[in-house]
């Protein structure tokens, strides 16, 4: 385990931001008043843990691989560290939707339906396991495809 303690710190900081941006979120008046601004908003974070993914690699580099990764390494330990995201991921989630903002999915199924959308369908997308799965397997490819991209940034060069 010792072996993946730089990937466990990096996924533990990880959630904090994702939990962080939801409070953002919520306190910016997105789970509200500018509800209909929340997807562009949200895809924001995407910039962030895209850093969070150069952070890590850097820190992996310079404190497991002494200062010397190919891509093939930081790739595999991004890979590593979205797999710890994936599996925190749902954790983070609950902790949103029931102590941040327990009225999220009340307000975005409203909204959904005042848009067009089906009540069904509305209350089928903003359910808390639909919810969990998809922040999960959602982490996980974006991961994969950031951990190809901050390898590529970090690796070293020859």
């Amino acid at each position: 385990m010792n072996k993946f303690k730089i990937e466990f710190k990096w996924a533990i900081y990880y959630t904090f931001l994702v939990i962080m941006w939801f409070q953002l979120e919520k306190y910016l008046g997105f789970h509200d008043k500018n509800i209909a601004n929340h997807p562009v908003f949200t895809n924001l974070m995407y910039v962030f843990i895209f850093g969070v993914y150069i952070l890590f690699l850097i820190d992996k580099k310079k404190n497991f691989f002494n200062g010397m990764m190919s891509w093939q390494q930081g790739f595999l330990s991004g890979v590593i560290l979205g797999i710890f995201v994936m599996i925190l991921s749902p954790f983070a989630t609950y902790f949103c939707l029931k102590y941040i903002n327990p009225d999220f999915f009340t307000k975005m199924i409203s909204y959904s339906v005042s848009k067009g959308m089906k009540v069904e369908n509305a209350k089928a997308m903003f359910d808390t396991k639909a919810y969990m799965i998809f922040s999960s397997f959602g982490t996980f490819s974006f991961g994969i495809i950031f951990a190809a991209l901050a390898s590529s940034i970090i690796k070293t060069k020859k």
